[in-house]
C-alpha cells in the first residue's frame, strides 16, 4: 500500500494511491477521483502530482499511473477497456464502481499498442 502525503500552509492531506482510480487536471488544481467514488481537489497543478507520485515509488519499481494527455493520470491496475472507435478508456474494479473517461483516438491507439505489447506473451 502506497500512500503520499501532500503538506500545504493550511492543511495535510494523506492520500492512499493504490485506492486513486484517476487523477484529472482541473485549471491550476487537480482532482483526485477514488475508486469508490470519492473526490478531492488539490491546490497543485496535474505535473507536480505525477512528480509526487513518482517519487513515491522505490527506484526500480514503476508506478501504475500513466500520463494520458495534458488532463488525466490513469491508475493502470483499474484498467478494464480501451475502445479506440467511442474514444473511450474504462476503468473498473470489476465489483460495483466503473468510470468512463473520454481520451483522444490517438492517444487510445498508442496506449493500446503499448498495453499489448506488455502483456502479450513472450516467446522463449
Amino acid at each position: 500500500m502506497d500512500k503520499i502525503c501532500l503538506n500545504t500552509r493550511d492543511d495535510m492531506l494523506i492520500i492512499d494511491l493504490d485506492k486513486i482510480v484517476f487523477i484529472k487536471a482541473n485549471g491550476n488544481y487537480t482532482q483526485l477521483t477514488y475508486i469508490e467514488g470519492q473526490e478531492q481537489l488539490l491546490t497543485i497543478g496535474l505535473s507536480k502530482v505525477e512528480d509526487i507520485i513518482k517519487q513515491a515509488y522505490p527506484q526500480g519499481q514503476p508506478s501504475p499511473f500513466v500520463r494520458m494527455g495534458r488532463c488525466f493520470l490513469i491508475n493502470q491496475n483499474y484498467l478494464y477497456a480501451i475502445n479506440i472507435l467511442k474514444q473511450k478508456l474504462v476503468l473498473s474494479d470489476c465489483a460495483k464502481h466503473t468510470y468512463i473517461i473520454g481520451i483522444p483516438k490517438q492517444l487510445l491507439k498508442e496506449y493500446k499498442r503499448m498495453i499489448a505489447q506488455k502483456y502479450s506473451p513472450k516467446e522463449q
